[in-house]
């Protein structure tokens, strides 16, 4: 079988696997991370809103993630657990996995190594518990990891062949719509340039390379930077903001705020929890680059092993970063990419085989042949002990996700293994954890069997996403993104609003549109609203929501 059937082979097989994860995580068990479910209902807000348009998607996440469902959220009214269970979010993530697991094989595939070699490093990678679990859940780490390794393997053969395509795919796709995935990749955008123009520097030594090196850095960083600046200017002109997701009252640096976690943790505190973090999902990611630093060092090819750790490491590094400035959160997924990384190489701890053949061979190519390696047991050696020290990995990164300090994510999913009898306090968190959004699902299921008007329910979707998206009837609901949002809000009853949906005002409620405009209304009805039902939460850390009906019209008599 050609390399290229194994690769889409390969591709297919991880789809059906990250998808069928899925089913059973989201449809079967409603196991949904909130960031998921939030991408799914800015999808739907784009075409099922009272107001439908495109910059309904918001500006606090980057686009492309929510963009890409919108098709499969159209499909909702068919099967609705395709938004009420995020499964357009499964069906996403679950083909960029799939993605990076073929541009892992490629990776393995472009250096002529052994294939049961490639096969089983890839295998460890596409079977990671981490990469399953972000494979099926809808959130951005998958698309993120697609981009960032298809970027990476697209430089690790330019460093060799010199061929300008592959930093037009590297920079003018990849990275690029890995900027409008994730805002992690400001950081890769920026050292891949600073790669490119000192490569092309050194190796032009004739001038004008200073001219070439700035044209290979503009081929590279450049569609990334006008992806930056385009999104920024598209934001400031909507909502007055560039940056939302670091300005707006629903950004990172309010909800830290909000929650009490604003200020930046200690430094070393901080170092500490990224490094272990980064242990946890990866174990042997040191002695492995050390492995492949000696076995490339002083070889042809040994700048191939350059871009690689470049741009992984500026992934990592820009999150330890944030994380120390205190402008992030303390999650186990955000140090994911130290996944591939580990089995990228993985690759360059052996020595090459053929490498692929060049399409074009540019003028700097690196044309000495590799040192043919001693052949026998030597060789067979150096890749079982490699692929050993991988596959470590997998089970350390499984315990790691039952980490409520380093996974609260993630350890909630203990409770979908733990037995019906199964007791004691982290049980019960776990099982709170995994019931997070049934109670909005009840809630939406309530307010569907009343018979209501389009545009008769207040609601801001910092809390109430997830009853939006769970509601036959989106046109409903009035949210912040409808132009007469503010009118209604001022005034329900002039505007024929039935009902408000209200969540404590503190921590992220703090946030919300309706506790702004009425500090007490969740307390009192603010004189605009009576109650009619409380609703206890079933999840962790979620609101216990109040369901307020807008007073009547005070009748006037002369």
């Amino acid at each position: 079988m050609s390399d290229s059937r194994v690769r889409w082979l390969a591709f297919v097989l991880s789809f059906a696997c990250y998808a069928s994860v899925g089913y059973w995580l989201q449809v079967r068990h409603g196991f949904i991370i909130g960031d998921s479910l939030a991408r799914v209902e800015a999808a739907q807000s784009v075409l099922f809103s009272r107001s439908p348009h495109v910059a309904a998607i918001g500006f606090i996440f980057t686009p492309l993630t929510a963009a890409l469902q919108i098709p499969l959220v159209a499909l909702g009214n068919l099967w609705p657990p395709m938004a009420e269970r995020a499964f357009s979010g499964t069906l996403m993530s679950a083909t960029f996995m799939a993605g990076a697991v073929f541009q892992i094989l490629g990776i393995g595939m472009d250096r002529g190594l052994a294939r049961w070699f490639v096969l089983t490093v890839a295998a460890l990678f596409a079977l990671n518990p981490m990469i399953v679990f972000y494979g099926s859940n809808g959130m951005s780490e998958a698309p993120f990891i697609f981009f960032i390794v298809w970027a990476t393997r697209r430089l690790i053969m330019w460093m060799v062949d010199d061929d300008v395509h592959h930093l037009i795919a590297a920079g003018g796709v990849a990275m690029g719509l890995a900027y409008l995935t994730r805002y992690d990749a400001v950081a890769v955008i920026a050292v891949a340039g600073f790669l490119v123009v000192g490569t092309t520097y050194l190796r032009a030594r004739k001038s004008p390379r200073f001219k070439r090196a700035l044209l290979d850095m503009i081929l590279v960083s450049g569609p990334g930077t006008l992806a930056f600046v385009g999104w920024a200017v598209a934001s400031w002109l909507i909502t007055g903001l560039a940056f939302a997701q670091f300005s707006s009252q629903y950004g990172n640096s309010s909800i830290l705020a909000q929650e009490g976690a604003g200020a930046a943790p200690p430094k070393l505190e901080a170092l500490l929890y990224s490094l272990t973090s980064i242990t946890l999902l990866s174990v042997t990611l040191g002695p492995l680059l050390i492995w492949a630093v000696v076995a490339r060092w002083g070889r042809t090819y040994w700048t191939m092993l350059v871009a690689p750790v470049t741009l992984f490491a500026a992934v990592l590094g820009f999150q330890a970063y944030t994380f120390a400035r205190g402008a992030t959160f303390p999650f186990l997924r955000f140090y994911i990419a130290a996944i591939p990384f580990a089995a990228t190489v993985t690759f360059f701890c052996v020595h090459n085989g053929r490498l692929r053949t060049p399409v074009r061979l540019g003028n700097y190519a690196v044309r000495e042949a590799d040192p043919s390696p001693a052949a026998g047991k030597p060789r067979a050696l150096a890749y079982v002990l490699s692929a050993l020290l991988l596959a470590a990995s997998l089970p350390v990164a499984g315990w790691g996700m039952t980490s409520a300090k380093y996974a609260p994510q993630e350890y909630g999913m203990g409770a979908l293994f733990a037995g019906p009898n199964a007791s004691g306090q982290r049980n019960l968190d776990q099982r709170r954890l995994a019931a997070t959004f049934s109670t909005e699902r009840d809630i939406a299921r309530y307010l569907d069997r009343i018979d209501l008007p389009d545009g008769s329910i207040l609601a801001d979707p910092v809390y109430a996403f997830a009853i939006i998206v769970a509601s036959r009837y989106p046109k409903r609901f009035v949210v912040p993104s409808d132009p007469d949002f503010v009118a209604m809000l001022n005034d329900p009853t002039a505007n024929r609003v039935h009902y408000m949906l209200a969540v404590p005002n503190k921590g992220r409620g703090a946030a919300d549109a309706l506790n702004q405009r009425y500090p007490a209304l969740y307390e009192t009805g603010s004189d605009v609203a009576t109650l009619e039902l409380e609703v206890p939460n079933a999840g962790k850390d979620q609101p216990v929501w109040r369901l307020y009906r807008v007073n009547d019209p005070v009748a006037v008599t002369g």
